[in-house]
């Protein structure tokens, strides 16, 4: 494995940020929060709206959550490559010599 760079370095670290902030999507109450929607705690004409409404952010959230680790994948391919750039050059300017 090729010696990581300072760019591969801050792109794994944007990576994990991304990563962490995903984990706090998936942990917060809001993604259970339709369990406790119903007919029986919800006073007024539209229980069924507002159940749906749960269920629709409750999705979004989890396609957040799930974007977000998408994007930490992209950034940890990058790094990857940027390190693999930084060890060819090296060699390259090593075999000059």
């Amino acid at each position: 494995m090729a010696a990581p760079s300072t760019v591969a370095e801050q792109l794994r670290l944007r990576a994990r940020a991304l990563r962490v902030v995903a984990q706090v999507i998936d942990d917060c109450g809001a993604i259970t929060l339709y369990r406790r929607a119903g007919s029986d705690t919800w006073i007024g004409p539209t229980p069924q709206r507002c159940l749906d409404d749960l269920v629709a952010a409750r999705t979004q959230l989890q396609r957040s959550a799930a974007d977000l680790r998408g994007a930490a994948h992209r950034l940890d391919v990058r790094a990857e490559q940027t390190d693999i750039a930084a060890a060819r050059l090296l060699t390259s300017q090593m075999g000059r010599l």
